[in-house]
């Protein structure tokens, strides 16, 4: 049964400024949130320690998810590479504590490209997913940034890296910013998906500096009702997470709630 999450990625609301997350999860809950992307930035940006954010979503009755790592897996410094091999590690032993078999990784792709890089971060991304394989906790990156942005590419990454816990995040939005169609790539790699970061665009009006925007989800693109399909007819049970991103255009409290009617169809 597919479920409905939000990213914790900070404690920002839609204007932007700082508010009370408890709070927040709270009223989300009664719109049918029941988990949350626990991200490490969140937690070191406001010196949560990890058993306090875990503490919280007991008393909340929301499931943590996964837990989300800042790395760079593809920089030319081995040095960074092996920081970021430190931070698997860690990351491996926060996901043991909250309870979760799902680490994600984010960073390093956004801004490096060309065939160096690519082979680079092939390495790197066997390695992770080695170490985590140890602790038997699956592997993902999204679709984002420079690298492994498409639904050709992410599957090159799966083949290259060819390990049996390494999965995708698949970010619908993503495919849209950087110029892919979400819809082809679902197609592709809809086997290998064992998250899913949901925001939605619409076309930009003209003059705009993007060609896209922000809209709440349920308005625009991508149709998460045929993700959800095209999910399900590979066996998908895990989690489509909200994206708070996109400020007051993405209507947060009406995506989410949004999300949780289009999962709640195929219950």
């Amino acid at each position: 049964m597919i479920k409905t999450s939000v990213m914790l990625m900070n404690a920002n609301g839609p204007d932007g400024n700082q508010r009370d997350w408890i709070k927040q999860l709270e009223f989300w809950k009664t719109l049918g949130l029941e988990g949350v992307d626990i991200f490490h930035v969140m937690l070191n940006r406001y010196n949560i320690p990890l058993k306090d954010m875990k503490s919280t979503l007991d008393k909340l009755g929301l499931a943590p998810t996964l837990y989300a790592i800042p790395t760079d897996l593809v920089s030319p410094d081995p040095e960074v590479r092996a920081k970021s091999l430190d931070t698997v590690k860690k990351g491996i032993e926060a996901c043991k504590f909250l309870g979760v078999d799902h680490l994600f990784s984010h960073g390093g792709q956004h801004t490096n490209e060309g065939e160096e890089a690519f082979a680079r971060y092939m390495d790197g991304l066997a390695k992770a997913a080695d170490i985590c394989a140890e602790a038997n906790i699956l592997f993902s990156i999204e679709n984002a940034g420079k690298m492994c942005n498409s639904g050709e590419s992410l599957a090159r990454t799966l083949k290259e890296v060819n390990r049996p816990n390494m999965r995708v995040t698949f970010d619908g939005g993503n495919f849209i910013t950087c110029g892919f169609e979400p819809h082809d790539a679902i197609l592709q790699l809809k086997s290998s998906v064992v998250h899913v970061h949901v925001k939605s665009h619409e076309p930009a009006p003209a003059g705009s500096p993007r060609p896209y925007k922000y809209c709440p989800t349920g308005v625009g693109h991508p149709d998460y009702r045929y993700i959800r399909d095209q999910l399900l007819s590979a066996g998908y049970d895990g989690w489509f997470a909200f994206e708070p991103e996109g400020g007051f255009d993405s209507d947060w409290d009406r995506s989410i709630r949004t999300v949780a009617e289009i999962l709640a169809e195929v219950r």
